[in-house]
């Protein structure tokens, strides 16, 4: 029997950051992460039973055994404890359909991990909004020209990009090219259950397809892959090898819709993510599901039945054959940086935003989408008053000065493309 704060991700699972650095799992947020007497954990120096039978692992466990809360996982508790769904409970079910029983890691000692997720490196060619330079070297780039350019760069602003710069440029972000790592793959393979895949863009990077040729090479072709991609690229080499899996699921992340999609996970052309989830749909059999995740914030807070519009009538026009396939809509609630939580939406914007989603009706009644729990989830949110007036005004003001910087450099203009920000956000 479970206590109420037992997870399975620290008894089966370990979560790589960018720069080899290790987490319990990818809800973390970033900054946390395993440590030993020396330092923090490392996928490129150290080995795999150094990390999973470290202190600090062993520790995280006898706490969720003892009924306790690691103070690591406070992401998970928030959400739970504003009635909000977390991927702790959502683990469960999940890695229950992979097998994985909960019974059977009741110990500070469990079997190695069977479970990876992997970040090799920033690699991306976005510039995401909700981004930073740890995730994406377009962004680092992007940052480090403004930081040396713009005299109109808020103060705080810069403290904040000059602290990020100066975390890129210690970290090693050749890690996974360390001898130590390819062992631990090959010890880990051919029992590994799940492989979770992202970035920076996972398809960009090269090293993701030797990771999945490892496994196969085991015999393994029965760990179940996911990936986090934002469908503006696809890598022949990359799917051909994700297909000789037997099963698995693609992780779409779509913010918005065309020009604001663009704006949002700039610079996303959208006729590519049409185009690439078409060689998707062809490809792939229909038992490996979509997610479609969009990261719920100050940009978009009014956005899903837009986004939810778009997947309805896009996948009505399929075969029936493709509507087979499970394709599952949930938002992502972003809590950091506080400029673009959604709760600091003044509340006539928010309650509009709310009558539009308690209300919404999707334009076309097509087999296996699913979407409902996800507008519960994003309904919790925005019923969210939590914020104090005063701090939201204050970031909303930082809100306006980052979006201004961002336009600055990208010749991009927020107003003229969200035009509900600027009569009901901004005002």
């Amino acid at each position: 029997m479970t206590t109420k704060s037992y997870c399975l991700y620290p008894f089966m699972n370990l979560n790589s950051n960018t720069e080899g650095s290790v987490k319990l799992c990818c809800s973390i947020n970033e900054n946390i992460h395993a440590t030993t007497g020396d330092g923090e954990l490392n996928f490129g120096k150290h080995d795999i039973e150094e990390i999973w039978y470290s202190d600090y692992m062993k520790t995280v466990r006898k706490q969720m055994l003892a009924g306790e809360r690691p103070d690591a996982c406070k992401v998970c508790w928030q959400l739970e404890d504003a009635g909000i769904q977390s991927s702790r409970q959502s683990a469960f079910a999940e890695l229950r359909d992979l097998g994985v029983r909960a019974v059977n890691y009741q110990t500070e000692r469990p079997p190695l991990p069977q479970s990876l997720e992997l970040r090799l490196g920033h690699f991306c060619n976005l510039r995401c909004n909700s981004c930073w330079s740890l995730s994406s070297d377009r962004i680092a780039n992007e940052r480090y020209k403004i930081i040396n350019k713009d005299e109109s760069l808020p103060k705080w602003l810069r403290e904040e990009w000059v602290e990020e710069q100066l975390l890129v440029e210690q970290a090693d972000w050749n890690w996974w090219m360390d001898p130590k790592f390819d062992t631990t793959i090959r010890k880990l393979a051919p029992g590994l259950k799940r492989l979770y895949l992202t970035g920076g863009e996972p398809t960009l990077i090269k090293r993701n397809i030797e990771i999945m040729q490892m496994i196969l090479d085991s015999g393994n072709r029965d760990c179940y892959v996911a990936l986090t991609t934002n469908l503006t690229n696809y890598n022949e080499i990359f799917f051909q090898t994700l297909s000789c899996f037997r099963n698995g699921e693609f992780q779409i992340s779509i913010d918005h819709v065309h020009d604001k999609n663009y704006y949002i996970r700039f610079p996303t052309q959208w006729q590519k993510i049409e185009e690439n989830i078409a060689k998707i749909y062809h490809n792939f059999p229909q038992h490996w599901k979509i997610k479609h995740y969009t990261v719920f914030q100050t940009y978009n807070y009014d956005a899903i039945p837009q986004v939810l519009d778009w997947v309805h009538v896009h996948r009505k026009y399929w075969s029936e054959q493709e509507q087979e396939r499970l394709y599952i809509w949930s938002p992502i609630m972003l809590d950091h940086p506080d400029y673009l939580d959604v709760r600091i939406i003044p509340q006539p914007a928010k309650d509009r935003a709310i009558k539009e989603l308690e209300e919404y009706k999707p334009p076309h009644a097509v087999n296996n989408v699913w979407f409902q729990h996800g507008i519960e989830q994003a309904l919790l949110r925005l019923k969210d008053d939590s914020i104090p007036i005063e701090k939201s005004r204050f970031d909303l003001k930082r809100f306006r000065e980052y979006t201004d910087t961002l336009d600055r450099s990208r010749g991009t203009v927020w107003y003229e493309t969200f035009h509900n920000i600027g009569r009901e956000v901004l005002v």
